[in-house]
């Protein structure tokens, strides 16, 4: 039998019927050949929402049809949508509506779970206050959140840094529709001064995208500029080439790359017109200013025909000031919940709850909150699995500071049996009798990070300290360079190879940075350094280096050319490994740029 035959039977009266229209199945294969591979509108965007058909661009989406994209010859790299019964899938209007969403979690403070009104939703999308919105609204909803994706093999995940290979089943955002005149949901009707609104709805983000939109797999754009453009098309080509072109001013992209990905219809006989409606949305984009330029190459067939697209001089500035401005925003989101870092997840406690407003449901514990606890335990701490789990629990019941205070006790007592002190220990208030400080170092790297991508590479002329330096006796230089070291390592708060490495890649630099602040020129000469040196601190802290920044920029998106170039698992890893050997020293120095990274990342590709 036909998938597409309905056997229509008689059905008894205890059993229900709903009538809904035939269930039909379309697949689309999705790989290329290789012969064609040549502020608070700022919001987060999950990168598999980005590079993949989450939102149809079909204009005459079918009731139970259901989409297999592909993206592969093995037909083991897909992606399955499917609507609930009697809908049909995500289209342009649900894309809105979820960029819409990103803006007022992002002005939530980005907890996955929030309160919004359909009044709210209108006022963001600029769609006016027409009697049908409101149903409009509430219909794309229920589509976004009944919906199931299937991914197999190309879901993006930034906890595991990479695509996970199991077949993953989720939805976007799962919904509550909460009615007002209802006894029992008073509270919230308090909490909506405008009397008119009969409902609100509570949008809870699935855990795969959100924790893509708070750790590493994102992208951030200016959600104006995106609930501006005019087609759906336009749009996700402009999301995808600012993904692909990294900070470059020059992209080129093959048109069926750009077919298959968007993705707009493809018929081998008559792809001419497809290019067409890549072209009207080029233009689109020029006339609103996010391109300068672009040109069609078509050297023989349309298949194998490139788009050539040129971007203004300041939209690299404007990208890199939108990424920071971004990551800035977050860090003071974090701050006032006394987190200080990007990578987190969002931990809901029952006490908070009962006690917060709609809008604000959740507590935060972060990965390194608990990677600092860990590095502040006895080394046996890191290799049992259960560890990070009770410290967790642990901070959510004690508080951070109190856990800190116990970490430090115990590695100070020598403890051998961890987990079983640790708790006896919080439950009893051992550390309590001793007054523990705790040095916070004197700037913290991710910040120091920041300030490196950020500031002026032209290099200091050190000519008159470095005389200075080299007039010492041995004796002398010994001394002042122990000296240096040793503030150097005080202000990085730990000491392993790495900063080692790095200390002695840019000795001169900071010696003469050092000499310079201490003023030791004013003397006529060099005099001996007598200061004692200071004693290194007995100090054990765990914090993000510089290093994970960067390699983390190099898996995330070497990972992201996976689907495009359809590349294996051990063709990743090479990629990953020969890159990061080009560059360990740049990096350890902390002498690259992130456009450096990427030209060595497209040329380990090709």
């Amino acid at each position: 039998m036909s998938k597409k035959e309905v056997t229509k039977k008689n059905t008894p009266w205890w059993e229900e019927v709903i009538d809904t229209p035939e269930t039909e199945i379309v697949e689309e294969n999705f790989y290329i050949e290789e012969s064609f591979i040549k502020n608070k509108n700022l919001v987060r965007m999950d990168i598999n929402i980005v590079q993949f058909p989450i939102f149809s661009k079909n204009t005459k989406r079918k009731i139970n049809q259901i989409i297999k994209y592909y993206f592969n010859k093995n037909r083991d790299t897909y992606i399955t949508v499917k609507p609930s019964a009697g809908n049909y899938i995500p289209g342009e209007m649900e894309e809105k509506i979820f960029i819409a969403l990103m803006q007022i979690m992002k002005e939530r403070g980005m907890p996955k779970k929030f309160m919004v009104t359909s009044t709210e939703l209108r006022d963001k999308l600029k769609i006016g206050s027409n009697a049908s919105y409101g149903t409009v609204i509430k219909n794309s909803l229920l589509r976004l959140s009944e919906t199931n994706y299937n991914f197999k093999n190309t879901m993006y995940s930034s906890e595991k840094k990479g695509v996970i290979k199991e077949e993953i089943s989720t939805q976007i955002l799962s919904l509550k529709i909460i009615t007002l005149s209802l006894k029992e949901n008073s509270k919230y009707r308090k909490e909506i001064p405008d009397k008119r609104i009969k409902e609100i709805y509570e949008i809870n983000i699935s855990d795969h995208f959100y924790s893509n939109i708070i750790q590493k797999g994102y992208m951030v754009y200016n959600s104006g500029i995106l609930l501006d453009i005019g087609t759906s098309t336009a749009r996700t080509i402009y999301m995808l080439i600012e993904k692909l072109r990294f900070d470059n001013l020059h992209l080129n992209i093959d048109s069926l790359f750009l077919i298959k990905r968007i993705p707009l219809k493809y018929d081998k006989r008559n792809i001419a017109h497809t290019i067409k409606t890549l072209e009207k949305a080029f233009i689109e984009l020029k006339n609103k200013n996010l391109i300068e330029d672009f040109k069609i190459i078509k050297e023989s067939t349309w298949e194998k025909s490139e788009i050539e697209i040129f971007f203004h001089e300041k939209s690299k500035e404007e990208k890199q000031q939108r990424f920071f401005e971004d990551r800035n925003d977050f860090r003071k989101l974090l701050t006032e919940t006394t987190v200080s870092d990007t990578e987190h997840e969002m931990i809901e406690d029952a006490e908070i709850i009962e006690k917060s407003t709609p809008i604000e449901s959740t507590v935060i514990v972060t990965q390194e909150m608990i990677d600092k606890i860990l590095g502040l335990m006895p080394s046996k701490a890191r290799s049992l699995k259960t560890m990070p789990k009770t410290i967790k629990e642990a901070i959510l019941e004690y508080g951070y500071t109190k856990v800190e205070s116990v970490a430090i006790y115990m590695k100070k007592n020598k403890v051998e049996k961890v987990r079983a002190y640790f708790i006896k220990a919080l439950e009893n208030n051992w550390c309590e009798d001793e007054a523990i400080v705790i040095q916070t170092p004197k700037k913290d790297v991710l910040n120091a990070s920041e300030e490196f991508l950020n500031k002026d590479e032209t290099p200091k002329n050190y000519e008159r300290e470095l005389e200075y330096f080299s007039a010492l006796s041995s004796e002398e230089k010994e001394k002042l360079q122990e000296k240096v070291y040793r503030a150097y390592i005080e202000e990085c708060g730990q000491e392993t190879k790495i900063q080692k490495l790095a200390f002695n890649a840019a000795k001169n630099r900071l010696i003469a940075e050092y000499i310079l602040k201490n003023n030791l020129l004013k003397s006529e000469k060099p005099k001996s350094v007598i200061e004692e040196i200071p004693k290194e601190k007995n100090v054990d802290l765990s914090l993000i280096d510089d290093i994970n920044y960067y390699t983390d920029y190099i898996s995330t998106n070497v990972e992201l050319y996976r689907n495009i170039f359809d590349l294996s698992e051990e063709r990743l890893k090479e990629i990953k490994k020969e890159t990061l050997l080009e560059l360990g020293t740049k990096i350890i120095t902390k002498n690259i740029t992130l456009e450096e990274i990427n030209e060595v990342i497209v040329k380990k590709l090709k």
